[in-house]
Order: structure tokens, then C-alpha cells, then sequence
């Protein structure tokens, strides 16, 4: 029983000192990794893992469910409390802004210029001029977003008249003008009429 215990300490440990150094190493690690990097970080958890842990299918057994329920519970607590994410899995850091680069920001993430534009094809921006800004986020990856280019819009012919036609008095006057233009005309042809009768008929 002491031995699955010293076990389960050594499992901490082990974690502990895995997120020291992925921390320590910075964001690259996480999403810019080149294969050197990951060669290396998989050597030291290799190592690590090897001088803590004991011999026997028990202590294995030990190692591998205290691991997994340790990041798990931290996994919960980083949900929960953004102080505790942060101190764990780092901030997001603006690397591009309006088309300038950050140099102090790439120089404090590791990162070179190389790694930024790889970063930035990766979601389809080739020339820093054309990013409104570029960030490194807490995973370790690149996101951008274009600048927008604003186009001037010509402007629309205003159509005042139809609206003056469409409003309910411009619709009154138009009927109370067509119903005098139907009195008029039916007197005109009153009058005529009159006039007609008036006239000698030919024999």
C-alpha cells in the first residue's frame, strides 16, 4: 500500500513538473511546435516518466489513473477561475495590429517572423499590410482577421416623388382632382349636348 502511494506522489510530481516546462517553453510548444520541439518535449516526459515510475503492472495502473484524474480536476478549475487558466495555459498576446508587427511581443512568445507568417497562411493571410490584427492565443495557434476595405457606396437617386404619391393625403388630392376632372367633363358634354338641340334642323 505505501508503495502505491510513493506511486501516486511520483504521479504528481510528474505532472507537476510537465506543465512547468510546457509553460516555461511558451505557447510554441502548444500550436507552433516545429518537430525538434516536439522530439524534445516528448523526450523529457519520457524521462521523467521513467525515473518516477515503478515497475510492476500496480504502480502502472497507479500512475496512469492519478495522471488522468489530476488533469481532469484541473481542467474543471480552469473553467471555473480565469486567474487559474491563466497562471496555467498563458494570456492570448496581439502580435499584429493595423499591419504592424509587435516585435516585442514575438521576441517575449519566441516566435520569428518566419513562424508568424506560417501562422497567418494557415488561415489565409499572406502580407501583414492586409491584417487588422493577428493574435496568439492561449493554444499555441495564429488567428487573424483581414482589415476591411470600406468602398465608397454612390448614392441612390432619391425618389421623393414616390413617396409624396404614396402618402394618404397626396392620395386624396389625387382622387377629389379626378372626381372635379369627371365634373367638368360631364358638363362640357351637358352643354354641348344643349347646344346641339338648339340648332335648326335641316329639312
Amino acid at each position: 500500500m505505501q508503495q502505491l502511494l510513493v506511486q501516486a506522489a511520483a504521479a504528481v510530481a510528474w505532472y507537476v513538473a510537465l506543465v512547468a516546462i510546457t509553460r516555461l517553453a511558451g505557447k510554441r510548444l502548444a500550436g507552433q511546435t516545429a518537430t525538434f520541439d516536439l522530439i524534445i518535449l516528448i523526450s523529457l516526459g519520457v524521462v521523467m516518466q521513467n525515473v518516477l515510475l515503478q515497475e510492476g503492472a500496480a504502480p502502472a495502473f497507479v500512475f496512469v489513473v492519478v495522471v488522468f484524474a489530476l488533469h481532469r480536476l484541473v481542467t474543471m478549475a480552469c473553467t471555473r477561475s480565469p486567474r487559474l487558466r491563466a497562471l496555467i495555459r498563458g494570456r492570448p498576446r496581439p502580435l499584429i495590429r493595423d499591419g504592424v508587427i509587435d516585435k516585442d511581443a514575438l521576441r517575449k512568445e519566441d516566435l520569428t517572423i518566419a513562424d508568424l507568417k506560417a501562422g497567418l497562411r494557415r488561415v489565409g493571410l499572406d502580407r501583414f499590410e492586409d491584417v487588422e490584427i493577428a493574435t496568439l492565443e492561449e493554444t499555441g495557434h495564429i488567428t487573424g482577421r483581414r482589415q476591411q476595405r470600406h468602398r465608397r457606396r454612390r448614392p441612390r437617386p432619391r425618389r421623393d416623388y414616390l413617396r409624396r404619391v404614396t402618402t394618404p393625403s397626396s392620395a386624396r388630392a389625387l382622387r377629389a382632382r379626378a372626381g372635379s376632372l369627371m365634373v367638368t367633363t360631364s358638363s362640357a358634354l351637358r352643354r354641348s349636348a344643349a347646344a346641339s338641340a338648339l340648332l335648326p334642323s335641316e329639312t
